[in-house]
C-alpha cells in the first residue's frame, strides 16, 4: 500500500466519523442551549412588543418578523428571545465554535441588507437582539 492509499482511507475514516458524529454533536449543543432559557417565561409576540417595544415608536410588525427572522435563523423560539440577548453570549451554541453558520447567516443578511439600502453605511458592532431590530429597521428593511 502506497502512501496515497492512506492518506485516501484515512480521509475516508475522517469524513464518515464527521457525518457520524454531527448529529450527536448537534443534539448536545441544542440541548445546552435550550438549557439556557428552561427557567424563561414564553412570551407572544404582542406581549414581546408590548414589554420591550410599545413606547419606542417602532412599527410593530416589522419588530414581531425580525424577532420571527431571527428565530428561524438560530432555531430558538420566539417566545423565549429577549432584547438584552447577546448573539455572542446567550444565543450562541455551546461549545460556541460548533455550528456558528446560523450566526453567521444572520451577519450575512444584516450586511447585505445595510450595503443595499445605504452602500457605504458605516456596519455597527451589532451585540444583542435589540441593536439588530433597531438597525434593521432603521435602515428601512423588511
Amino acid at each position: 500500500m502506497t502512501i496515497w492509499n492512506i492518506d485516501i482511507i484515512v480521509c475516508a475514516i475522517l469524513i464518515v466519523l464527521a457525518i457520524i458524529l454531527h448529529k450527536p454533536l448537534f443534539n448536545i449543543a441544542m440541548a445546552a442551549r435550550a438549557k439556557r432559557f428552561s427557567d424563561r417565561a414564553e412570551l407572544s409576540p404582542d406581549e414581546f412588543y408590548r414589554q420591550y417595544y410599545y413606547s419606542s415608536g417602532l412599527p410593530k410588525d416589522q419588530v414581531i418578523e425580525i424577532l420571527n427572522d431571527i428565530s428561524r435563523a438560530l432555531a430558538i423560539p420566539a417566545a423565549l428571545i429577549r432584547p438584552t440577548d447577546r448573539f455572542t453570549e446567550e444565543l450562541m451554541f455551546e461549545p460556541d465554535w460548533a455550528f456558528e453558520s446560523e450566526l453567521d447567516c444572520l451577519a450575512m443578511d444584516l450586511d447585505a441588507l445595510s450595503q443595499e439600502r445605504c452602500p457605504g453605511y458605516p456596519m455597527p458592532d451589532i451585540k444583542d437582539v435589540d441593536e439588530y431590530i433597531r438597525f434593521i429597521i432603521e435602515l428601512g428593511g423588511k
